[in-house]
């Protein structure tokens, strides 16, 4: 009688492993086929979240900047300055204005709101003015919630007639008062 030998040791029968089974391979052929996944995830993520670094109208900002430099300059060679107040009872905004040049009717406020899910918004408000008295406005102005008073942390006030304009920011405009200026 023989012995019988083991099947792995019997004469001319090699052992078949399975390419997937091998460790090897897969240490191989698995650090570039992460990195290439990973790759083409970030790349997704970039496509699909990228921020606007261009403005859509950057022509017309462009031509813009020689108009608000001149605009800038009239309302700097006129002395031109005014303080801005915050009445929150009133929900009025009082502009007292140091120069004997008339205020136009309309005043633009861009209020950066900051949410808890949505980050900061930036929402353009446009308001009235009305001469109370020679050299003082008043301007009525209601957050659209209570929650966005509480949020509106900086504005950027705007003032502008046809040949000179105002600006400002305003940090914490329920507790401070605002001096609008000619931008040097």
């Amino acid at each position: 009688m023989q012995a019988s030998l083991h099947p792995e040791l019997q004469p001319g029968k090699a052992k078949v492993v399975r390419w997937y089974k091998e460790p090897w391979v897969w240490l191989v052929v698995g650090g570039p086929a992460i990195v290439v996944v990973a790759s083409l995830y970030t790349g997704f993520l970039a496509y699909h979240g990228a921020d606007k670094v261009v403005a859509q109208d950057y022509y017309r900002q462009g031509l813009m900047i020689n108009t608000n430099i001149r605009h800038d300059a009239n309302a700097r060679d006129r002395h031109m300055s005014a303080d801005m107040i915050f009445e929150r009872n009133s929900g009025r905004i009082s502009i007292h204005v140091k120069s004997d040049v008339e205020l136009p009717d309309s005043l633009q406020l861009s209020v950066a709101e900051s949410g808890s899910d949505t980050g900061v918004n930036e929402i353009i408000h446009r308001g009235t003015l009305k001469r109370t008295s020679p050299g003082i406005y008043q301007l009525t102005y209601l957050p659209p919630s209570e929650q966005a008073f509480q949020d509106s942390k900086l504005w950027h006030v705007k003032i502008e007639a046809p040949d000179w304009r105002l600006t400002g920011d305003w940090a914490d405009p329920m507790h401070a008062r605002l001096q609008l200026k000619a931008i040097n």
